[in-house]
C-alpha cells in the first residue's frame, strides 16, 4: 500500500475531497515525524508504539570485498505492534 492508496481510501470512505484527504495524510505524517524527531515515543492505541533507539558504533564488513568497515553510531526507529494489531493479523 502506498501513500496514494491511503489518500484514495480516505477520499472514498469519508466526506472529503481528494485534496483534503491528501492534506490529512500529509499532516499526519508530519506529526509522526515531528514526534519521533523530538525523541518522544509515538503510541497509537490498537496499533503499536514507535520509538527512536540509539545504535552503538560497531565494526561491520563490506559485503563486496569482505573488508572490515567502521559503522558510526546512529539512530533507528523501533516498532512494537500492539495486541489488537497482532490479533487482527492472526485472524
Amino acid at each position: 500500500m502506498t501513500k496514494e492508496d491511503i489518500i484514495n481510501r480516505i477520499w472514498e470512505n469519508l466526506d472529503y475531497t481528494k485534496k483534503q484527504s491528501g492534506d490529512i495524510v500529509e499532516t499526519l505524517i508530519d506529526c509522526l515525524k515531528d514526534t519521533l524527531k523530538s525523541g518522544e515515543k509515538l503510541k497509537i492505541g490498537g496499533f503499536g508504539v514507535f520509538e527512536v533507539r540509539r545504535r552503538k558504533a560497531r565494526t561491520g564488513r563490506n559485503p563486496r570485498t569482505g573488508e572490515k568497515a567502521a559503522i558510526r553510531e546512529g539512530k533507528t526507529i523501533k516498532f512494537k505492534a500492539g495486541k489488537t494489531l497482532k490479533l487482527a493479523i492472526d485472524k
